[in-house]
């Protein structure tokens, strides 16, 4: 049985930090982290897909730096009162 997997494309972030996340988040971006084999990578994508990839059993396609690989969700972070995503860790499976 073939899944057809969510297709995601990551911009890498630059800056770290509460208040850059926060001004992400304002602008319509979810921030979050690419784990790989004990380094991690920054990145941030539109938070729209995220719900479309939460369906296919937290695995979807991710384009980052001009690859695309399977990653799944690794853990999510939400607002206690809003219930929505603030950010996301992901991993390679």
């Amino acid at each position: 049985m073939s899944e057809e997997f969510v297709t995601i494309e990551a911009l890498p972030r630059d800056t770290r930090g509460k208040s850059h996340a926060k001004k992400l988040r304002r602008s319509g971006r979810l921030p979050g982290v690419l784990l790989d084999k004990g380094q991690s990578h920054t990145l941030e994508f539109d938070p729209k897909w995220l719900h479309k990839a939460m369906k296919s059993d937290k695995q979807f396609n991710l384009v980052f730096n001009g690859q695309t690989k399977l990653v799944r969700i690794q853990e999510l972070q939400l607002d206690h009162v809003k219930r929505v995503p603030l950010h996301v860790d992901l991993v390679y499976v």
